[in-house]
């Protein structure tokens, strides 16, 4: 199946993604915790992407204990490795430098689940090294699978028509292109585009090639006792609030506990979080009057001021100025750009609000809205 997605604008919008993201969370902490795994973003599928990329190692870490001068099979060697990993589970410890490949790998899968559905499960379908597609897979495949969940849920269905523990690939993805056909499994993408967009704006037509596929819901199993499967049955009771980071509510003691002590309020959103109170100005001629529209705000700051926003306003970054001026850019309207320069930049950065600089950006950004 072809990916719809352009490559590179997915990669750097990821990245985009990500950084603010990790901005935000390692501002105050150097590790984060599974339960903040939990509510890392507002998008449940990257947060249960690094989870599912964590599983794997764990599962991977289990298997090293193994040893042919050993009897793994006896009882209690078997559980007491099965408690050991399952409280191993309950302390995720992640520093910055680990978490963000994680974290760019499930922004652009997620993406790709909302965006390309039929490339992203037939991807899936591939990742493995036998030549077949099993029961167990497609159970992780549902567990792990938020948007579009109901294709990873009839693809799991077909296994108790087939009778069997384990297919052909070839005929997992028979199975997908007549799964795809149904409609009523595919989702409409505004509700996690918004989602995404909480964190960092994003611009489909940048993102999708063609027409933009919609996606599907979803629902999670979980039996163990590890945090994984604990993990899964919090993002379940978690009731989303528009574009607030997710708050865990319940599962296991243990972590109930921790997500209690842990969670964070919805006034304490990415963009709540520097929100300030600065009145704004209705006089045309506050912001400087310039007639002339632009089409990018981006190429139309001349060198000078670049030199005098990245200086005066971003702290001598040009990766933080370049990325506030991307956002800017992808806003609809002046009132956006406003709440933007209003409500993240001017507190993030502690701006004059009444200097040179910034009356100069906002003259330029009024230009593109003129």
């Amino acid at each position: 199946m072809p990916d719809n997605l352009n490559s590179n604008a997915l990669n750097q919008y990821a990245a985009r993604f990500a950084t603010t993201v990790l901005n935000d969370v390692y501002r105050s902490q150097d590790i984060i915790s599974g339960a903040g795994l939990l509510q890392l973003t507002p998008v449940k599928q990257v947060n249960l992407g690094i989870l599912n990329h964590l599983f794997e190692d764990w599962k991977s870490t289990a298997e090293k204990f193994r040893s042919p001068y050993f009897d793994f099979t006896n009882e209690e060697v078997k559980k007491a490795l099965e408690d050991f990993m399952n409280t191993t589970s309950q302390y995720i410890a992640i520093k910055r430098g680990d978490l963000e490949p994680l974290l760019l790998t499930s922004v652009k899968d997620a993406l790709k689940l909302l965006l390309s559905p039929e490339s992203y499960f037939e991807e899936k379908i591939r990742e493995t090294e036998e030549n077949e597609f099993t029961l167990a897979k497609a159970e992780q495949l549902v567990k792990y699978t938020r948007i579009h969940r109901g294709i990873a849920e009839a693809l799991l269905s077909k296994f108790s028509d087939n009778g069997s523990d384990s297919i052909y690939l070839t005929q997992a993805i028979s199975w997908l292109y007549d799964i795809k056909n149904d409609k009523n499994l595919i989702e409409d993408t505004e509700q996690y585009v918004a989602q995404f967009s909480d964190v960092f704006p994003i611009n489909l037509k940048e993102l999708v090639q063609t027409d933009t596929v919609k996606s599907e819901p979803v629902v999670a199993k979980n039996e163990s006792k590890s945090f994984f499967d604990s993990a899964l049955n919090e993002l379940d009771t978690v009731k989303p609030k528009a574009a607030a980071p997710v708050r865990a509510e319940s599962g296991t003691a243990v972590l109930s506990e921790i997500v209690s002590k842990t969670a964070t309020p919805e006034s304490q959103s990415l963009n709540n979080r520097f929100k300030v109170n600065i009145p704004k100005s209705t006089e045309e001629n506050t912001y400087a009057n310039v007639p002339v529209k632009v089409e990018s705000i981006a190429g139309s700051i001349p060198l000078g001021q670049r030199f005098m926003f990245v200086n005066q306003l971003f702290n001598k970054s040009s990766d933080h100025f370049e990325k506030a001026i991307y956002e800017l850019d992808a806003v609809k309207s002046f009132e956006e750009a406003q709440n933007l320069i209003w409500h993240r930049y001017a507190s993030k950065y502690a701006w004059d609000v009444n200097g040179e600089a910034v009356t100069a950006l906002l003259a330029i950004v009024k230009r593109k809205f003129a």
